[in-house]
Formats: structure tokens, sequence, C-alpha cells
């Protein structure tokens, strides 16, 4: 068991066992004065029982003498109370006198009683009340307290007695563990001394070991005093500083070692650890004697010898010059990364993560934000006609014109292909965007040359600012691409900022596309149907099916309304299979009452006529009452299609699905493309058949495509026939089926229901061809 921890707790064993002693001692003649006290007390007491004894009738000269008596009794017993400081009448109570105690207090009490009854000797009351005389009374009572003072004198002495024993028990237990005490701090002393020698002699070899363990050791080793002053160093600090030992003896390590770089701070820390003698850590830079800084990891320690008193300081220096190197090439890889992930490697702008970044803390700031939204007009052409190098080209020169038109804390960004946006400095307007954006605006529309090559690009801006109002930060890049989105609608190469009535269209476009979701998932779009007819029995031959929707919210819609916001949606797809099958459910139903429709029509995209689901819900069609023909529009026939188009195209033939150019005449298409398509049907567009009797030259074309249609067995229909003039016109170049107002409206499957039944056909008058 260590020394330290003994010594102590015998010293401490010592010290209570001699306060022990002296304390007892000290309350020994306490109780000893006492019992004197209770004997007087008593011897008190028993002369006044003498007096009242001899004359039980009290005379005036008696009441003195008994007065006196019962004062010097109280004296007594107040003695005994009021010579006990507060700690000691504790302890007094801990050995077991606290019933002495209280009988002393008990004793004040009735002395005290004792006395204000002698003060009613010459009562004349005591008489009148009791109808015995004042000296009588007086002597009476007077004897009963005497007695009962008598007898609190007698109990008070076993009292006294006990406490005297506990205290004559308490002396000889504190003089024996003094004795013990002090006997086992002797054996302690000597045998303490005996290892202090056996641990110098140990330590002395030990201090060998670590000089030579030292001397080898690859860490820089300086020993200093106690003012900081070098005593020794190791071969390792010769080696890695360059100085000897002869060179640092005597001097004071940080002013041979550091530098101008070194850190004013850390070496400030250094010295307020050895001015407080505390032990510190740090890295930092030094330089050698030849002036070559280095890195270390400098631990000082204090000396401290047997008494745990400082003497001098260890400080241990491990090099951490290439730990250092590479964690600067670690952090500076990492920067690069960073670097990477925040900007757009081609332009080297900002990328959407670090615009996202930014916004989120202007709005963490709620600062005012502008944001201008830009994108390229005709890049694609220039991708397609001079390729991507020049495309990259011209994306560079963007990025160029972007940081030469910004400030310095304005954000350009590039967040997609040819699309750009600035992020403008906090507390701008729009404005300031719309200035900005007239500025980049005039340098993106000059020319550019690229190997020789003159390219000209334009561009549409968005701006948006939360300064206006409108939009919080979070959407302005919402309301940036709505403007930005108008500015292409009104032609390009211009400007537009995100108004209030902008804002009211796409809050309605916001809202049609809740309902357009709502309606999609309760399929509340129903197909309405425009019947068509044969050219020359007028009979019905068939229904062209039309996308119709009845919302609750915004009212009953045409497709031209709410198609644009379910494209923009992808929902498309989705539509167009409620229609189908709902329109193929009434024609079923229809032809199953009798009405015989023989063909559906149904618009299709040139992606749908691709998708294996569209050919799987044909096949699934059981009732063969009529035939299904699908309306691709003309442009299949300009754009180049792919093989996956046309082998679409055959397997929907193949499942008995007619192909119709639809609104053929709108487009550009060649004859070539409409040979290798080979469609069943050739549907003319509304616009040449609205001015076949006031235009001699829509005439004249739709006679020629009439004409290159019969040369080619294609099926003629023509929509769009306003009046029944217009129905014989074109019956008499030739048309097979006629579909329009000049017939009926669409309507819905219980419409059709009724037109079908009350329809009576009448055939065209053969004789008004001649």
């Amino acid at each position: 068991m260590r020394l330290s921890i003994v010594l102590p707790v015998f010293a401490l064993l010592l010290v209570a066992s001699t306060a022990i002693s002296f304390l007892g001692y000290r309350y020994l003649s306490l109780a000893s004065e006492y019992r004197a006290r209770n004997f007087l007390h008593f011897s008190e007491t028993q002369s006044l029982l003498s007096l009242l004894a001899n004359r039980p009738i009290l005379r005036q000269g008696d009441v003195a003498v008994a007065a006196e008596h019962i004062r010097m009794a109280q004296a007594q017993a107040a003695w005994c109370l009021d010579v006990l400081s507060p700690l000691e009448k504790r302890a007094f109570l801990w050995l077991g006198a606290g019933n002495a105690l209280d009988l002393c207090r008990a004793d004040i009490a009735t002395t005290a009683s004792a006395l204000a009854t002698l003060e009613q000797f010459d009562d004349p009351e005591i008489y009148r009340r009791t109808g015995q005389s004042a000296a009588f009374a007086v002597g009476l009572t007077l004897r009963r307290l005497a007695i009962e003072m008598q007898s609190q004198s007698l109990e008070f002495r076993p009292y006294v007695s006990a406490t005297e024993a506990k205290l004559r028990r308490a002396v000889r237990l504190g003089t024996l563990g003094a004795a013990s005490a002090l006997g086992l701090i002797f054996v302690l002393l000597s045998r303490e001394l005996i290892r202090a020698y056996h641990l110098k002699v140990k330590h002395s070899k030990e201090l060998s070991e670590l000089a030579v363990i030292a001397q080898r050791a690859n860490d820089a080793i300086v020993v200093t005093d106690l003012e900081g002053r070098v005593t020794w160093v190791n071969p390792a600090f010769e080696t890695l500083s360059e100085y000897s030992l002869a060179e640092m003896k005597g001097k004071f390590p940080g002013r041979v070692l550091q530098g101008p770089e070194t850190d004013h701070k850390t070496v400030h820390a250094i010295g307020e650890s050895i001015r407080n003698q505390r032990a510190i850590r740090k890295e930092i830079l030094n330089y050698t004697k030849a002036g070559v800084p280095y890195w270390v990891m400098l631990s000082i320690s204090p000396l401290e010898n047997e008494m745990g008193e400082c003497y001098g300081f260890v400080a241990i220096s491990d090099d951490r010059t290439r730990e250092r190197e590479q964690r600067e090439a670690i952090a500076a890889a990492h920067k690069e990364i960073e670097q990477q992930a925040l900007h757009d490697p081609l332009t080297e702008l900002p990328n959407r993560r670090a615009l996202d970044l930014s916004l989120k803390d202007r709005e963490s700031k709620r600062e005012c934000t502008t944001i201008v939204r830009i994108d390229l007009d005709h890049f694609k052409y220039v991708n397609d006609t001079i390729g991507h190098d020049a495309g990259d080209f011209v994306l560079c020169e963007v990025g160029r014109i972007l940081r030469e038109e910004t400030d310095a804390q304005d954000l350009p960004a590039r967040v997609g292909g040819d699309e750009f946006l600035i992020l403008l400095r906090p507390g701008t307007v729009s404005g300031d965007g719309v200035a900005l954006a007239e500025r980049i605006l005039k340098r993106v529309r000059a020319p550019l040359i690229y190997q020789t090559k003159t390219i000209r690009v334009g561009a549409s801006f968005g701006v948006a600012s939360s300064a206006d109002g409108i939009l919080p930060t979070p959407e302005l890049v919402v309301g940036a691409d709505a403007a930005l989105y108008e500015a292409k609608e009104l032609g390009r190469n211009c400007i537009r900022l995100y108004t209030p009535d902008l804002h009211t269209d796409v809050l309605g476009r916001r809202c049609m596309a809740r309902e357009l979701r709502r309606a999609v998932a309760s399929e509340e779009f129903e197909p309405h149907f425009h019947p068509q007819f044969d050219a020359y029995t007028r009979e019905l031959v068939g229904v062209e099916t039309l996308a119709r929707w009845d919302s609750d919210e915004l009212g009953f819609m045409q497709p031209d309304q709410f198609l644009p916001v379910a494209q923009r949606l992808s929902m498309i797809e989705e539509i167009d299979d409620i229609i189908f099958r709902k329109a193929i459910q009434s024609i079923s139903e229809l032809n199953a009452d009798g009405a015989l429709i023989s063909k559906l029509s149904v618009n299709v995209t040139a992606q749908r006529v691709q998708e294996p689901k569209v050919l799987s819900m044909v096949r699934e069609i059981k009732d063969a009452s009529f035939r299904i023909a699908f309306e691709v529009l003309e442009s299949v026939l300009i754009e180049e299609q792919s093989e996956i188009f046309q082998y679409g195209i055959d397997c929907l033939r193949d499942v008995g699905v007619s192909i119709e150019i639809d609104d053929f005449g709108s487009g550009h298409a060649s004859i070539i493309g409409l040979m290798q398509l080979r469609p069943d049907a050739m549907k003319i567009d509304k616009r040449l058949v609205s001015r076949i009797n006031s235009d001699r030259q829509s005439h004249a074309v739709l006679r020629n495509i009439i004409g290159i249609a019969q040369s080619m067995n294609l099926t003629v229909i023509a929509e769009g026939v306003e009046t029944m003039d217009h129905a014989d016109t074109l019956t008499e170049l030739g048309c097979h089926v006629l579909q329009g107002y000049a017939f009926c409206q669409p309507m819905d499957v219980h419409a059709l229901r009724e037109f079908v039944a009350s329809y009576r056909p009448r055939p065209w008058d053969l004789k008004r061809v001649s």
C-alpha cells in the first residue's frame, strides 16, 4: 500500500485519538465541576427544606433567607447550562447527558416559580381567595417546590456519573489509539526509508537505460531547465535541426528554430504552457540551420522531482514534414473535387448544385433575390451543321460573356445543355435582371468565328425577382422558367419578366396539372365521337374518337386546353389508354344494340405506335363488329422514323389495324415518305377543306392531292366539312369519306346512340356530277 495513502490515514488516526484524549480530559474536569455544582444545589435545597420544617408558617425575616437559598440553587443549575458552547452541548447530548441538561432547565423553571411564590408573601388576595393567611399558603407552596428541587438534584447525579464513565472510556481509547498510531507511523516511515533507498538504486539503473534510449531515439529530444534554456539534446535532434549540442546549450530553442512563417499563435500557446508549467502538444514549423523549413509535432512536458516540483522541461519532436505534404496534397485534391462537383467542366461556371446551395443560403438569410434564366436559340442547329466542337465553343463563349457581364457577387451557372442561369447579388430587383439580360443578349447575338466559319445564335431570357413580391426565393427558378417559356413562344431572342399576369397563368397551369393528376387517377376523361360518312351514300361508316374532360373544378375542356399541360406532365399515354379503352367499350355496346358502326378511328403519336403495350391492348379486343384505325400525324412522313416505328406499323397491320395519315397537307410531306409508309387512308387537313369553294388555288391543290391518293389506292377522308356545298364539292373531287359540322358535331356515347337511331342517309345526287 502506498505511503502517500497510508501515512495520512495514520496521521489522521493520531490526530483523532489525541483529540479524543484531550476532549475526554477536558470534559472529565467539567463533569467533576457538574458534580460539585450538584452538591451545592442539593445543600441549598436541603437548607431551604430545614428552614421550612422548623417554621411551617413563614415570618417576615424568613423570606429573605429562603430567597437566598433559592437563588443559590438556581445559579448552580444555570451554570450547568451556560458553561457549555453549542458544540459542547451537542457533544454532551451524544454522550447521553441530554436528560441531565433537561433537569437543569426544569430546575431553573422550578426555582423561578419558588421566587415568584415568595413575592406573594404580603398579598391580601390570597386570604380572600383561599381563606388562609399568606404566610401559611406561601410556606406550603414553597415547601412543595423545595421538595421538587431536591428531587431534581438527586436525579441529576446518575446522569453525571454515567457521562463520567463514558468520558473515562474515551480517554483510554484515545490514549491507546494515539500510541498505536505513533507506532504504526514509525514502522511505516522506517519501511519507506528502506524502500526509498532501493528505489533510488533502481531509478539510477532506469535513468541509465533511458539515457541510452534517448541517445538512440528517432524522435528529436530536447531537455531544458526551468527557464527554458537547453541543457541537453539527443543525436536525432542534431540530425533533424543540423544544430549540435554545443550550439544549442544554454539557448532558448524557440529563438533558434522558429522562423518568419512560424505561426505566432502556436508560439504564444507554447510560451503560456511553459510559464504555467503545463504539458502541451502542437504542430509547428521550424527551420534547420541552413534555413530549410520542416514541420514537427512538438510535445512539451514538465519534469518533476520526488517532491512534485518542476525543475525543467522535456520536448519531443516528431518529424511531420512528409505527412504535412501529404495532407496538403489531399486537401488540394479535395478542393479540386469540390471544384468539379460545383462547377461545369466545359465552361468552368458553377453548376446547378452550386446554384441550389446559394439559393438555400439566400432563403435562410431572407435576402431579396433576382434570377435571370437564359436558353440559347438555334443551338441544336450549330451542333447538327457544324459539329459538337463548335457547339462547345459557343457554350464557352457564352460562359465568358456571363462572367464578364456579371459582378463578383453574382452567380452565373450552367444548368443544362444550352441553359444558363444567373443568381444576382442580394438586394437586386427585376429591373437589374432585365438590364443585365439586355447586355448579354446584345453580345450573344453578335457573330462568332469558329475555324473560319461564322456562327450566329440568339438567346431567350426569363427574369424573376423576389423583390416584386410575387414569388418567394425557392420558387424563383420556376418563375424564371415560365417567363423564358413565354419569351420562346413570342418568337425567341427576347426578354420576358415574370409578371402578375404570367403568375396567374402559371397558377392556372398548376391548378390544371393538379386536376389532371386527379382526373387520370379517377379516369374522368371521356371519349366523344365525330361520325364519318360515305361521300356518295352518306351512310355512317365510322367515328373518330376525341378526348373530352368535364372537370368539376375547371369545367368542360377541349383537348387543346389540357393536352399541352398533360404533355409536359408526361400523361398523354395514360389519357390515351383511358380514352381507347372507354371508346372500345362504348362502340362494342352500341353495335351490340344494333348500331353497326364499322370503324373506330383513334389519334395516336409516332411514339405510341412503337409501344408493345398498344399492340397488346388491340389484341385484347374480342369484338369483331368494327375495325380499328390509327390516325398518325403527317409529320411522320417528314421526320426520319426508326426501324422500330416501321416494325410497330407492321405489327398493327397484322392484327387488323388500319393506318391513316391525319392532317395531310399541313406540312411538307414527301411522296416517297407516303409510299414507304403505305397508309390505308389519307385525311386532308381542314384548313384546305374550308377554302375549297372560295380559293381556286386551294381547290386545285386539293384536286391534285386526291389524285395522288387515288393513284396509290388510298381512301381519302376530308375533315372540317362545314357546309353541304363543301360536301358536294369534295364528293365531286373524289373524296370517299366526309366528316364535319355539316353533318353533326362531336358527341358523347349517349348522344351518338340517339343520333344513330334517328339518322336517315340522303345519298348524294349523282346527276350533279355531269
